[in-house]
């Protein structure tokens, strides 16, 4: 979905009654309140004044379990400690596959990505790749009339409230920012209106495979995630002009570790090679796609030599090695550039969630985090060395 579309469906919504029948905003609501959650319990390997603090399901000052759940040969298909080679395997073409997310989004493609391609090298302990399944002509054709159709709703609802408050206007009831408002969200709906009749991007596709995601050590099932959608539960599926025969999905799986009898699980996965699987539902079986391949690596130690004016209690960093750190001015209230060198395709991602579970953020894309905002980006070093960039001024 690009941008502006989904601003303007934002907008249409939000303009419109508590029971608008386009609820664009009870998806996005069920996206923050899974990551607030999610990211309450574990997120990624962070570095705080008091040393290394890894922040990652009961992961917290304490190392990573040596034992990973045990093979069992009781375990049901799926379950965990059971061999993933106990699910049937799916069929030829493959209907569902995961790709990893390249700059916020999948780039898309003509084709389900394939098993056995690299989801790539994790610090931290949440795996975001894009789920990506086969969608019919008849699914998206239904997915483009409903969308259609809600689309003219909100804008039938948005026209109906600018025509009520034009009596209101006349006799000075009603000021201009507000017809403004409301001739904006005419605007938007009518664009809305315009795309969607079109069904060049369509979103609320149901998941009617019911995907879950199965993390192994060798074939033993070590993580599962039965809700790993961002949205869930819920239509969550989307498509763009890009692969018109596809659908997306972006995930959120936590890798901890799988309970079994005896152990709650719940903690952070070792540093290791793993595989993941998709299993889904296929003419009224569970089946198994995979493997993808990924790794998880080490925690990194606490940066060291950092000044001791850096407010480390707002601004907690990830571990690595301290490349630089240089005041904004005159003075440590001025704000700081910190740059720390870290391995991981998921490096800044880890660094943004260590500031806290929900934050607000600015216009020009700083986080708010106590007294200061924060913008984190990946880089590298001249000879190229991956690192973090922190740029933190006073709010």
């Amino acid at each position: 979905m690009s941008p502006d579309l989904s601003r303007a469906l934002h907008d249409a919504v939000d303009t419109g009654p508590d029971d608008a029948p386009f609820d664009v905003s009870s998806l996005t609501g069920r996206i923050r309140r899974r990551r607030t959650v999610r990211a309450g319990v574990r997120s990624g390997v962070a570095v705080g004044a008091a040393g290394a603090v890894a922040l990652g399901a009961t992961w917290i000052g304490r190392p990573a379990p040596s034992v990973l759940p045990a093979a069992r040969a009781d375990a049901a298909p799926g379950a965990c400690g059971s061999d993933v080679s106990s699910l049937p395997a799916a069929g030829d073409p493959a209907v569902v596959g995961l790709a990893p997310v390249k700059g916020g989004s999948w780039s898309g493609g003509p084709d389900v990505p394939a098993a056995g391609t690299e989801l790539g090298e994790l610090v931290g302990r949440t795996l975001t790749p894009s789920l990506v399944r086969t969608l019919s002509v008849a699914a998206r054709d239904a997915a483009v009339a409903d969308m259609s159709s809600r689309a003219q709703e909100v804008l039938a609802d948005a026209e109906q409230r600018r025509a009520e408050a034009e009596p209101g206007r006349a006799s000075g009831l009603v000021d201009e920012s507000r017809i403004q408002e409301l001739n904006e969200a005419v605007r938007q709906a009518r664009v809305e209106a315009g795309q969607a009749s079109q069904g060049l991007a369509v979103f609320g596709i149901g998941d009617d495979l019911r995907t879950e995601v199965l993390i192994t050590s060798g074939t033993t099932v070590v993580a599962t995630d039965t809700e790993p959608a961002m949205a869930t539960p819920g239509d969550y599926w989307f498509t763009s002009p890009v692969a018109s025969g596809l659908a997306s999905a972006m995930l959120d799986v936590d890798l901890s570790t799988c309970a079994s009898p005896g152990d709650p699980g719940g903690v952070p996965l070792p540093s290791g090679d793993y595989s993941v699987y998709l299993t889904y539902t296929e003419t009224g079986e569970r089946v198994v796609e995979g493997p993808w391949l990924l790794t998880l690596l080490a925690p990194p130690p606490a940066a060291t030599g950092l000044p001791a004016g850096f407010p480390l209690d707002d601004v907690p960093l990830i571990g690595g090695r301290l490349v630089s750190a240089t005041p904004m001015g005159t003075s440590d209230e001025d704000g700081w550039g910190v740059e720390i060198a870290v391995d991981g395709d998921d490096a800044a991602a880890v660094a943004e969630r260590l500031l806290g579970p929900s934050l607000d953020m600015t216009p020009d894309g700083y986080f708010r985090a106590g007294a200061w905002e924060v913008r984190i980006a990946p880089s590298e070093t001249p000879d190229g060395e991956r690192t973090v960039v922190y740029t933190v001024r006073p709010s």
